[in-house]
């Protein structure tokens, strides 16, 4: 083993190690992390109100206990709210009781039939009896005290607060937190900076503004969504009649932040409720209808309106997060699964040794356009091939798929060719996969596209992929380049220069412009160089040259030659063709013995030469 390959495997060693401490400290300090990340979660939700109540004067200290009373007397008044709708309902459990009894055995008989009934299987339902049971003859009588448990009311009181002091406790250890977190948020925000960034100042505030802006905006939406989505279910449920309908809206509301499982347990509560509080089941079915609705309305239009790609996480993320942080720290960890993994993402964008965080959970395509392109044709998933290019031209001309996707993967391709990397059943796929796709999204519009005819063989098998798709558009359209006779400056022709790659951009650039209605010609130079006639020379409108080659070697002279053949007659105008590749730069234009009129450097570039009104 070299020094390289020992230092991988101790840097790999020491990320696993730090892995599993993060981890272990998770799940060790749960009781400790738990309050702190709520605490933090509640600042983030209240920090917009902070900056606005700011913004009117006050201070920091002064906005932030403004804002903590105001949040305390929503509270106070959401539970003063809710606490009289439960008295109220309290008050009918015998009647919705006698309702539950009623469908359960309607139930039973439905499922059960002739399996028997749910005693036999010593399964019943026993009713509340409303008179006080006879003792049993050895039972003692209950101490003076409370009459159903024997405890006295000291006993009982210790007992409820013991069962009470760990959320109550949680509760405060959250709220003081949060007050510290609103008072100190300018000096706790420099102290991060500074630990976070050193000196680099900058990369620690691009950094952390990230973050808070996008836990801002999705704490902010959610809480606006789910506040909506309350209201409209309070009004719908109470037009049908349901019993306290306040408290089965704010249940929605308050379980929706919980994803996938929250909003679906609140619907059958409801639908619980509605089923106890009536004989038949309409009820129960207008309600569930009812949550259905408005959870499908608020996904599917106001959600992906309202967020956009605010939070930048891909949805397996999400639930891959919920899975993962509700199994660490139980519910509280399912409903802060997806801030604490836009944290993560965040900091993989901006640190490098966490990139990896970023490619698994966010948003950002892992594959460009082209990778994708190259990827799919040579394991011949044509399907998705298709499926992209059609998405990118409902938004993009086809000269720029050509530019932006199609001429990159063909240069990965052939970096991959020359190398050795492609075996021959994958170059059959990608031949198979280019031929159709070229024919679906580029070939001829008068002609309908019939998926999956067959072809002639060995059409793309010579290793010249232009002058193979020349032969295969050829032969679609019985042979023909175009009409025997064109009017005067009515034909572009795209010369290639002999390599591979100007005859596959001369052959796309064709194509482009046939599909546009033009009258577009690939040529090579043998054929170029072949005496014309002055009728064909006469129909040359525009001359495009793909490609440059050196003055002073064979190839140069073969193309001073063809085009000193079309400047015979001196009417087309020579364009010269030069696509660049990737990020580089637009090259100069040549000097002599070259002379042309105008030069371009993408196919969107070429065809607004040939059609201003495409570009």
């Amino acid at each position: 083993m070299n020094d390289t390959d020992r230092s991988r495997s101790e840097t790999l060693a020491l990320r696993i190690l730090a892995s599993a401490a993060i981890l272990g400290l998770i799940v060790l300090g749960r009781d400790v992390l738990v309050p702190i990340a709520l605490a933090a979660m509640a600042a983030f939700v209240l920090a917009p109100v902070v900056r606005q109540i700011r913004r009117l004067g006050l201070g920091q200290t002064g906005a932030s206990l403004l804002t903590l009373s105001l949040m305390a007397l929503l509270a106070v008044g959401v539970a003063g709210v809710l606490a009289l709708q439960l008295a109220s309902l309290s008050n009918n459990l015998p009647r919705y009781q006698a309702h539950l009894q009623d469908k359960v055995q309607a139930v039973r008989h439905l499922s059960l039939g002739p399996l028997g009934t749910l005693s036999d299987l010593g399964l019943h339902l026993t009713p509340v009896s409303t008179t006080a049971p006879e003792l049993l003859p050895d039972a003692q009588p209950a101490a003076a005290g409370d009459p159903v448990t024997g405890q006295s009311p000291t006993a009982l009181l210790t007992h409820v607060l013991a069962s009470l002091w760990g959320p109550l406790g949680t509760i405060g250890v959250v709220a003081l937190v949060l007050v510290f977190l609103l008072l100190e948020q300018d000096a706790l925000r420099d102290r991060l900076l500074r630990l976070a960034g050193g000196q680099d100042l900058r990369a620690a505030t691009v950094a952390f503004d990230d973050a808070a802006q996008r836990l801002s905006r999705y704490f902010a939406s959610q809480f606006a969504v789910n506040a909506g989505v309350g209201l409209v279910t309070w009004a719908l449920l109470a037009a049908i009649g349901l019993p306290q309908p306040a408290v089965w809206a704010v249940l929605a509301a308050l379980l929706r932040f919980v994803p996938y499982v929250g909003y679906p347990a609140a619907a059958l509560a409801a639908a619980a409720m509605a089923a106890a509080a009536e004989p038949g089941w309409g009820l129960a079915g207008s309600t569930l209808l009812i949550l259905a609705v408005v959870e499908l309305i608020a996904a599917n239009a106001v959600e992906p309106n309202l967020y956009g790609h605010s939070t930048g996480l891909a949805p397996f993320s999400v639930v891959v997060s919920a899975i993962f942080w509700g199994a660490v720290w139980g519910p509280v960890g399912l409903l802060m699964s997806t801030p604490l993994t836009l944290c993560l993402v965040v900091a993989g964008r901006h640190v490098p040794a966490l990139s990896f965080l970023d490619l698994l959970l966010g948003d950002t395509p892992a594959l460009t356009l082209a990778q994708r392109f190259y990827q799919r044709s040579i394991t011949g998933n044509l399907v998705e091939i298709v499926a992209d290019a059609q998405a990118y031209l409902k938004k993009h001309p086809l000269a720029r798929y050509f530019d932006q996707v199609a001429l990159p993967a063909f240069e990965l391709a052939r970096t991959d060719f020359e190398s050795g990397l492609i075996s021959e059943s994958q170059q059959a796929k990608a031949r198979a996969a280019i031929q159709e796709l070229f024919d679906t999204i580029a070939g001829d519009p008068t002609r309908p596209h019939r998926r999956g005819r067959r072809r002639p063989p060995g059409v793309l098998d010579s290793g010249r992929i232009g002058l193979g798709l020349r032969q295969a558009r050829l032969q679609a359209s019985g042979g023909r380049p175009g009409p025997e006779h064109a009017p005067r400056g009515s034909v572009t022709l795209c010369l290639s220069s002999g390599s591979v790659r100007s005859e596959l951009v001369a052959e796309l650039l064709v194509r482009v412009l046939c599909h546009q209605g033009l009258d577009a010609r690939h040529f090579t130079l043998d054929e170029c160089v072949t005496p014309k006639d002055p009728e064909a020379l006469d129909a040359l409108g525009l001359v495009f040259l793909v490609e440059l080659p050196e003055a002073d070697s064979p190839q140069g002279h073969r193309v001073l030659q063809a085009l000193g053949v079309i400047r015979q007659r001196g009417l087309a105008r020579l364009v010269l063709l030069r696509p660049r590749t990737g990020a580089s730069e637009t090259p100069p234009p040549p000097g002599p013995p070259w002379h042309f009129d105008a030069s371009a450097d993408s196919l969107e570039a070429a065809v607004a030469w040939v059609d201003p009104k495409a570009h």
